[in-house]
């Protein structure tokens, strides 16, 4: 797949294509459905396929006090994209200007003139251009208008729900990290980098930690420890992670720490990367750093049997 980005695809010239089109922030069931829809017509017309997004969100421009966090840095998108199938990914850098564009000069300027589109596949409740004004209805229009064709998805519903980012965005800030997989398709995943914490998991309680610094600000469950599976350089490990701030040792600084089972290697500087399992407590406030260690060693014998 190759990745282009640009604050413009009018004069881009890569056509023709049938492309996927939408913010695409979570990569959950309903986007894999609109995104594999797009490949299948690419196959069939043997015309090469595109998923079309943006970024930042573009909530981040246009009301950024109301904006999400990240389900999803952008590597991880582009990296779960391309397992689709997929041959272009075009990543229309989303800026203020570009917010007021009017949809029509959109579809005109950037995907008929520019890329050449024959065919593009949206969500059913998709809004394209300044102020949403571009329903399905009115991309339908257009689409009759400049002889291109259109696909409206309709909603994924798993459980009399549908699914949404927001719905996946819910359930993480409830801790129900369990339920993610059936509308996500996947574990809830965070990518970061390992710092140094105040190195007490090994000296002081007994379990060796790594503190991982997020890639972006994802969404992120409530205070406590949950069961998780570590991948690091590709291999995979089973673990354990506390969200919080560690009110034993009476300390104000929130922190991400891994526990990873089998594992003695200095990874200071280097990538993580976690998937959510289940929750296993709350955070806790010990008496002692001898009931800490108690609790901790507790944690990762359930947690060992859960993840087998």
């Amino acid at each position: 797949m190759e990745v282009i980005k640009s604050q413009s695809f009018k004069d881009m010239k890569i056509g023709p294509l049938i492309i996927a089109l939408g913010t695409f922030d979570g990569i959950h069931l309903g986007h894999q459905k609109v995104i594999k829809l797009a490949e299948k017509i690419s196959k069939e017309e043997n015309i090469p396929s595109a998923v079309y997004t943006f970024s930042p969100h573009p909530l981040k421009v246009i009301k950024p006090a109301i904006a999400p966090d990240y389900l999803l840095s952008e590597s991880q998108k582009i990296e779960l994209i391309s397992k689709l199938g997929i041959d272009y990914y075009l990543q229309q850098e989303f800026t203020s200007a570009f917010s007021q564009l009017d949809y029509r000069r959109f579809v005109e300027e950037y995907l008929i003139k520019g890329l050449q589109v024959k065919h593009i596949v949206v969500g059913e409740d998709f809004k394209l251009g300044s102020r949403g004004m571009g329903s399905i209805e009115k991309l339908r229009e257009l689409a009759r208008e400049f002889k291109f064709s259109i696909t409206g998805i309709k909603n994924v519903e798993e459980h009399g729900n549908r699914v949404s980012s927001t719905l996946i965005r819910k359930l993480i800030s409830l801790g129900k990290v369990k339920e993610v997989p059936e509308y996500l398709g996947r574990y809830y995943r965070l990518k970061g980098q390992v710092i140094h914490g105040f190195s007490r998991g090994k000296k002081i309680v007994g379990y060796p930690t790594a503190n991982l610094k997020t890639a972006v600000n994802y969404v992120l469950p409530p205070r406590g420890v949950y069961a998780c599976y570590v991948y690091y350089r590709a291999e995979k490990y089973k673990g354990i992670v506390n969200f919080g701030v560690n009110p034993t040792f009476s300390n104000n600084r929130y922190s991400i720490e891994v526990h990873i089972y089998n594992f003695n290697k200095n990874i200071y500087g280097e990538d993580l990367c976690i998937e959510l399992v289940d929750f296993i407590r709350g955070e806790m406030t010990f008496a002692s750093i001898k009931e800490l260690s108690a609790q901790i060693k507790e944690d990762i014998l359930y947690t060992a049997r859960l993840l087998c």
